[in-house]
């Protein structure tokens, strides 16, 4: 009794931890077809009450608010989580075209009154079969009058890499995103092959998994999107730049018709994965140069940025460090931007600057700071001046050069313990005085005690012995070197020989990523490794080599022939695994065994 009203006060104590974040959401989907129906859903996190719905204006409501919730409680390492849903939903129904704001519903929460978020919905037109009719008719006219049933028409399943700004000044930033369109159903995703943006200096934009399709209204037809990856690209050269096509394979789910053979398919209904290559369209860009008569002070910095300046300490003793600290932040190619130039007195001894980099990368551009840190020792008394530091940037927005400077600053150097020299005079560098004291040597004066030196070495046995070893060295060294330059040559059997060496290694990479959980690098180096075995034992380059030709060939070699189908369903595992959800870190490290028992037994047949 006593260990359940523990349980019990903690429950309640966590439960008031997580009211006190109350999350109210409301969701529907994106777009809807007039006379259609439809679920609005509103989620509080918390127990709640005296739910108030909306004003649904444009909506016929059908049925509800139904209400639901659910609980879960998990301890982990002896902490418990209470995680509670209360669900209110609504089945709707448009009454016209449009777009329309569905304004927010309200809840109590321990007294206090919380609103969800305001649901935007795109209504087309209930119809919609004015465009499929239109691609009846075009496949019928294609096909001879005809009709004819396929996986997918060109306007079912579809491919884009879209471009945020198609002209563009060199370094300025674009967002490139590859985005996929859909009415059928699909299972996963193979050989999915990005474009490589050539032209372009690329850095990835974190972009969530796709774990469903989200419905969007195109051209009037209502499609499962969803996106794939997005890139921010900054041009490198200037023209026409093209990105090549992005291109993937669809594992599209159709059903069979015809074709039941038990009742449970009469009941179910029977399907089947078919494969849908898709390919989409090139993008040109215009990529303009930066106008000409740039500054001299121009630090090739593209984009919007400030700048300041300051020093840790404004007074310091000789001898004693001082940092100088430059601070550039903004929105734009900060990366490549260099550091200013600061003309320093010459008589503070300057080390090389620290630059570090916190940028953040997002669909906005890339924004965040470059500091510069210059280490600065004087050596002697004195006020140093170093005066303001001046960087010039061009503003895309704008088109012209902006200059940015700051204020000068005095940095007043007391003389130092033990320091009794003097400021040396500014016409004299650094290397000058290194020398200083170390140019004039003492003649050395007195009686001296000569000594017989001994016999030479030259014309002696050991010249001679060390001469023909040494002899004897070069051509050991050459004819070596000779037969490893032959061996390199034939490329082929290098790789052959060294065919299960990168493949450990590849695997090797592929165990840091299953470690630290990197679901995607994983696939990638495993699937590289095992492609890249074979590539080398066979002597075929891996663009060449597809699943029939792999069994073919293995077969010509006289292996198993269930060692042959472990490999190809093998690849056929990663490549599923690495673009549908998997089954965690278990899964991933069963294929990683496997990957490492079937490359040991095809190097033991392949010898």
């Amino acid at each position: 009794m006593k260990k359940h009203l523990i349980i019990l006060i903690l429950s309640l104590v966590t439960g008031q931890l997580f009211a006190d974040e109350v999350k109210f959401t409301g969701e529907a989907p994106g777009v809807v077809r007039m006379g259609k129906q439809f679920r609005l859903t509103y989620t509080v996190n918390t127990e709640a009450k005296d739910f108030r719905s909306p004003n649904f204006q444009y909506f016929t409501v059908l049925a509800g608010p139904s209400t639901s919730s659910s609980t879960n409680v998990s301890i982990v390492n002896g902490k418990m989580t209470r995680n509670y849903q209360l669900k209110f939903t609504y089945i709707l129904e448009a009454r016209q075209t449009g777009e329309f704001t569905i304004p927010p519903a309200k809840i109590q929460v321990d007294g206090k009154t919380y609103e969800s978020n305001p649901v935007q919905i795109e209504v087309i037109d209930g119809d919609g079969s004015s465009s499929q009719q239109k691609s009846q008719q075009t496949n019928r006219q294609q096909t001879g009058g005809q009709a004819t049933k396929s996986v997918a028409q060109d306007d079912d399943l579809f491919v884009r890499v879209m471009i945020s700004k198609r002209n563009v000044y060199r370094e300025e930033p674009l967002v490139a995103t590859i985005k996929l369109y859909s009415k059928l159903n699909i299972s996963g995703l193979e050989n999915v092959d990005f474009p490589s943006f050539e032209g372009f200096y690329k850095q990835e934009i974190e972009t969530p998994p796709l774990r469903q399709l989200e419905k969007e209204n195109v051209n009037g037809e209502i499609y499962g999107t969803g996106v794939l990856k997005k890139y921010l690209l900054f041009p490198q050269k200037t023209g026409n730049i093209r990105i090549q096509p992005f291109q993937v394979d669809c594992i599209v789910r159709k059903k069979v018709e015809g074709e039941s053979r038990s009742l449970f398919d009469d009941f179910f209904g029977s399907f089947k994965n078919v494969r849908v290559s898709l390919t989409s369209d090139p993008v040109q860009i215009n990529v303009k140069p930066l106008p000409s008569g740039q500054p001299g002070n121009f630090t090739g910095g593209v984009g919007s940025y400030k700048m300041n300046a300051s020093m840790n300490k404004q007074s310091v003793k000789a001898n004693e460090g001082v940092t100088l600290k430059v601070n550039i932040s903004g929105s734009g190619n900060l990366k490549v931007v260099d550091p200013p130039k600061v003309n320093f007195p010459p008589d503070l001894e300057v080390y090389d600057p620290k630059v570090t980099d916190n940028i953040d990368v997002s669909e906005s551009g890339a924004r965040g700071t470059k500091t510069i840190e210059y280490l600065l020792i004087p050596r002697h008394a004195g006020d140093y001046k170093i005066p303001s530091i001046n960087m010039t940037y061009f503003n895309p927005g704008s088109g012209s050069f902006n200059t940015l400077q700051t204020q000068p600053m005095t940095l007043n150097v007391a003389q130092g313990e033990g320091d009794t020299a003097t400021r040396v005079s500014s016409s004299y560098s650094r290397q000058d005085v290194d020398i200083i004291g170390s140019d004039i040597r003492y003649i050395q004066t007195g009686n001296f005690e000569y000594r017989e030196k001994g016999e030479f070495l030259f014309g002696s046995g050991k010249f001679y012995a060390v001469y023909a070893g040494g002899i004897a060295l070069f051509f050991a060294v050459f004819f070596v070197r000779r037969r490893k330059i032959r061996e390199n040559a034939d490329v082929a059997m290098m790789k052959n020989r060294k065919a299960n060496k990168f493949a450990r290694r590849r695997l090797k990479e592929a165990s840091k990523h299953l470690q630290e959980g990197e679901k995607d690098r994983f696939y990638e180096e495993t699937l590289k490794a095992l492609w890249g075995y074979l590539s080398d034992k066979l002597g075929i380059a891996v663009a060449d080599l597809s699943r029939d030709k792999a069994r073919e060939i293995l077969s010509e070699k006289e292996i198993p022939e269930d060692l042959t189908d472990q490999f190809i369903e093998l690849i056929d595992d990663c490549e599923f695994a690495r673009y549908a959800p998997s089954g965690g870190v278990e899964k991933m490290d069963e294929l990683y065994n496997h990957s490492i028992a079937i490359i040991s037994r095809l190097h033991q047949k392949l010898k």
